[in-house]
């Protein structure tokens, strides 16, 4: 099954037939400077490759407010260096959207998209880590209702919860470039746990009076976790602590 694209007086047709799918190429005409209404946008590595397919108006194309994938390909792969090319414009919103899915699966292999139906995954590698992860996400979510009746057996929960994460965090489930890119930035800034867990673990235990142990789980947690020792919320757990074994040694 492939597809067709022309373009008419009102906008954009698309036709499916049994022949191969036709290859997308730029509409030559297509202004680079000031694209007119909803357009189709690509960014342009030094080799000429497309490594970022997407859709906006105004002055998309050009903004540098990008997800962090994008922002270790540019800076780190590119060095900064790439060019904006406008691949057609004058479109309406859906006609954008649907032009910019045929893009991103004809260029999924060189594309750092979040969202690209065409990259390498194992998606039942991919399954069986939101499976693991929705079930302790549920976990630490019934230790807080505990926490009300049980805070002790809150407190076991959140630490089941947080040994649990053992389970999913290194499931790769991301080949290809996009999984380059993420095995890289982990490496470079550390994994993520799920630290709402050690947030709730460590008042729960500040709050029975056991300062130091939410110390020593909070010193645990950010050795493996280092990702999310410089998140808004590990930062509020450390501040915690420390107010609590300042307010103990008075």
């Amino acid at each position: 099954m492939g597809f067709s694209i022309q373009n008419t007086n009102s906008g954009i047709s698309l036709s499916y037939s049994e022949e191969p799918t036709t290859s997308l190429k730029p509409i030559e005409g297509t202004p680079q400077d000031n694209p007119r209404r909803s357009y189709v946008y690509a960014h342009v590595g030094p080799d000429g490759r497309y490594f970022y397919i997407g859709k906006g108006i105004g002055d998309r194309a050009w903004s540098d407010k990008r997800d962090t994938l994008w922002q270790r390909y540019v800076s780190i792969r590119l060095r900064g260096k790439f060019s904006v090319r406008i691949l057609q414009d004058n479109l309406s919103s859906d006609e954008a959207e649907e032009l910019e899915s045929l893009w991103i699966a004809q260029e999924s292999e060189t594309l750092v998209n979040s969202f690209n139906v065409g990259r390498a995954c194992d998606y039942e590698k991919l399954e069986n880590y939101h499976k693991l992860r929705d079930a302790n996400l549920a976990l630490i979510a019934d230790a807080k209702a505990m926490e009300k009746t049980d805070m002790g057996a809150a407190i076991g929960m959140y630490m089941r919860a947080i040994s649990d994460i053992d389970g999913y965090v290194d499931i790769e489930h991301e080949s290809g470039l996009v999984g380059q890119l993420r095995r890289e930035e982990i490496a470079e800034t550390g994994k993520w746990g799920e630290v709402v867990a050690l947030d709730r673990l460590s008042l729960c235990l500040i709050r029975l009076g056991r300062v130091e142990d939410a110390a020593s789980h909070a010193e645990r947690y950010f050795g493996k976790f280092v990702a999310d020792s410089r998140s808004a919320t590990g930062e509020r757990v450390r501040k915690r602590i420390e107010k609590a074994l300042s307010k103990k040694a008075d």
